[in-house]
């Protein structure tokens, strides 16, 4: 008899977790505080808000590496299978300055350094120094979240929404319990520490047209342009990105540092973090017109969004032990 197993969080490590271990045979039970057709603007619920590459940009792990490649073995056997809302992207991430490759990059697929790249997006005034591009899986989240979850559902998966803390984890009946809360993480599990959380800003630019490389492929990128045109208050580099969806770019970002009060408030460690920067308009305008000739202002239609990701903390965050 298999084991049952409950999963406490409904984003996009909740519902992945889930879809994962029924593959293995397992019968799961979702729990979640949100409603996942709500259409809910909760900041705090950050799978309403993602670009979304398959790249670990904002996880660190002291394996990392491993869990990297697992990961996309999943997500290539969902694209294998033709899953709705999964494609590949040409990223690029660009630097205006020297810097060192991170390890991840062992794992993409035409990975060529910026000293051997024809062609990449590119600023008119501020000259990349450094960089890569490669073949990116992307998730279309308009797409491919919802059809995640009826995934989960046709196979015999059951969501019940209800809110878990620490003092009803007994109270479930299942014999494995799985913490996918992210940012409610601190309600199921007494840390030692304050939670490391960052607030990330988006701008989403509606009906807009497809970003094409010379070579006919939808690309995105990464483009850091140094401290000294955009950083935190503590002079930590901060980048820009585009990512092209159907129908809409997502256009971000910032990775504001913070934390969460007793009554899991989130509380800023920078003064920038609650205005929404204007380097995330001016630098990609600027890198889309000049390597596109697309201007971004005759799209009026756009949203100003920002949401919370939940790191733990800065060095080895994701946190997989058991207990």
């Amino acid at each position: 008899m298999n084991k049952s197993i409950a999963i406490i969080g409904a984003g996009i490590s909740g519902i992945t977790t889930a879809v994962l271990l029924q593959a293995f045979g397992f019968d799961v039970t979702i729990y979640t505080k949100e409603h996942l057709f709500s259409g809910t603007s909760n900041p705090k619920f950050a799978s309403r808000f993602p670009s979304a590459s398959i790249i670990p940009h904002s996880v660190s792990h002291r394996e990392l590496n491993e869990l990297f490649i697992t990961s996309q073995s999943f997500f290539k056997k969902l694209l294998m299978s033709s899953f709705p809302g999964l494609t590949k992207h040409e990223h690029f991430e660009l630097f205006a300055f020297d810097t060192e490759q991170p390890e991840y990059l062992s794992q993409m697929e035409d990975l060529k350094d910026f000293s051997n790249l024809d062609w990449c997006p590119s600023h008119s005034e501020i000259d990349t120094k450094s960089g890569w591009g490669y073949t990116c899986l992307f998730a279309d989240w308009n797409f491919y979240f919802p059809h995640l979850i009826k995934k989960f559902t046709a196979q015999n998966g059951y969501i019940v929404q209800q809110d878990v803390d620490i003092n009803r984890l007994s109270d479930l009946n299942e014999d494995i319990i799985i913490n996918c809360t992210g940012i409610g993480s601190n309600q199921l599990h007494n840390e030692n520490e304050r939670p490391l959380i960052l607030k990330g800003h988006l701008l989403r630019v509606k009906n807009t047209p497809d970003l094409k490389s010379p070579n006919g492929n939808t690309i995105s990128f990464n483009f850091s342009p140094g401290f000294n045109l955009y950083s935190d208050s503590n002079s930590t580099p901060l980048d820009v990105y585009c990512y092209p969806r159907k129908n809409d770019w997502i256009l971000g970002g910032s990775r504001f540092k913070g934390t969460l009060d007793k009554n899991n408030q989130w509380i800023p460690d920078d003064p920038d973090s609650e205005s929404f920067p204007n380097q995330i308009e001016s630098l990609n305008s600027d890198i889309i017109k000049n390597t596109f000739d697309i201007d971004l202002q005759q799209f009026t239609e756009r949203e100003h969004q920002y949401s919370y990701r939940y790191v733990r903390k800065e060095k080895n965050g994701l946190r997989i032990e058991k207990d």
